[in-house]
């Protein structure tokens, strides 16, 4: 799960309101990744025969769709970013600007899953850290992932091209997708605008070679919701029955592509749409303002990538102390570890994002400064 769309910083952006509405779709949507891993690691398969069970892993296993959410978001920040730009676009600056915030809690989250998966596959070995216990997420031995290679291939955004995603923290792979895309967008979009028929044989050469086509055609709605929705705001105010019914839509097309045999790759679509449908929409409503829900918008905007990138190997490790030779059949008991589990990860993910997101400005004028370049608001 990518944290598509988690990877963005908006300082000094006006209107906070009109943004408070992603960053509670953050929050959100971070969440179901967590919980969609934790339930993989400790509800056993097949699932115990129930209307409760089977209502409880259909809302527990909304990870990927999460990520889709994720990668739609993306798309709006760095499509926004871009074009706000215009002409005084810098690619350097923008990409200072885009490692930083990436390389500012993805490499402290790679040392905080080496040490713990260290920990967990020597110290207290089992089932789940060998990739037999059962869990989908951690379906390999954790410590052949491990190398100094594989650490070096995420750190250069490489996992799941070049390398495995480090250790149990699978969910690194979107990082790489997102980092691929931040920089083949903003290079064919200055190719197209600038009419640079070289520039512009290029992209089409390298659009092939990105990973996964299908994401990246989510993420560039989220591009497209940018430009519609400023349309949409300048002509004025959504009424509220709008994006409610883009939300029932979205929930309905959750239900009907678990239901109905889709490609994944058409699944995703499909649910990029109906999500980027209720995105632009509910940015120019009353949804946007997202009143009384403060707290959860403040958590999206400073630790909703911290939770994404750390949450994986965490989990693994303290189910490691619960279920470490075999997962639980589904009862009361196991789906509220399920649910309690979770508020670990936030808990930790806001005390790793204060040492880690909190520092993205003051890591990206560093860099700056000592690459001698000016710096240009992401």
């Amino acid at each position: 799960m990518a944290p598509g769309g988690l990877a963005q910083d908006r300082a000094g952006m006006a209107d906070r309101p009109h943004y408070d509405f992603i960053d509670v779709i953050r929050t959100v949507a971070a969440f179901l990744v967590v919980i969609s891993h934790v339930q993989q690691l400790i509800i056993d398969r097949p699932l115990t025969p129930g209307s409760v069970h089977r209502a409880l892993s259909m809302l527990t296993t909304q990870g990927h769709n999460a990520v889709v959410v994720f990668f739609v978001l993306s798309g709006f920040w760095i499509v926004r970013s871009v074009v706000r730009a215009g002409p005084a676009f810098s690619f350097r600056d923008y990409m200072i600007a885009r490692c930083a915030r990436l390389w500012v809690v993805l490499l402290p989250a790679l040392v905080m899953g080496i040490c713990l998966d260290l920990a967990g596959s020597t110290i207290f070995p089992s089932r789940l850290y060998a990739g037999t216990q059962g869990a989908v997420s951690v379906a390999y031995d954790v410590s052949s992932r491990l190398s100094f290679g594989t650490f070096a291939g995420n750190v250069l955004f490489l996992q799941d091209i070049a390398v495995p995603s480090f250790g149990s923290n699978g969910a690194l792979w979107s990082i790489a997708c997102e980092f691929w895309y931040y920089v083949y967008f903003p290079l064919a979009y200055c190719a197209l605008r600038s009419r640079n028929l070289a520039g512009i044989l290029a992209a089409a050469a390298a659009l092939p070679f990105l990973p996964s086509l299908p994401l990246f055609a989510c993420w560039m709605m989220g591009g497209g919701v940018y430009v519609l929705a400023e349309r949409f705001r300048a002509a004025g105010h959504v009424h509220w029955a709008w994006p409610a019914a883009a939300l029932a839509l979205l929930c309905l097309a959750i239900v009907a592509l678990k239901l109905v045999p889709l490609h994944p790759a058409l699944r995703d679509l499909a649910l990029a749409a109906c999500f980027a449908l209720f995105l632009g929409l509910g940015m120019n409503s009353s949804f946007g303002r997202a009143r009384g829900l403060g707290l959860l918008a403040r958590f999206g905007a400073r630790s909703s990538y911290s939770l994404y990138a750390t949450h994986l190997p965490l989990m693994v490790f303290l189910c490691n102390f619960i279920v470490p030779e075999a997962r639980l059949p589904a009862s009361p008991g196991a789906w509220a570890l399920v649910l309690l589990l979770p508020a670990v990860a936030v808990a930790w993910a806001a005390v790793f994002s204060r040492l880690t997101e909190d520092r993205t400005t003051a890591v990206r004028n560093w860099a700056a400064a000592a690459l001698g370049m000016n710096r240009q608001a992401s």
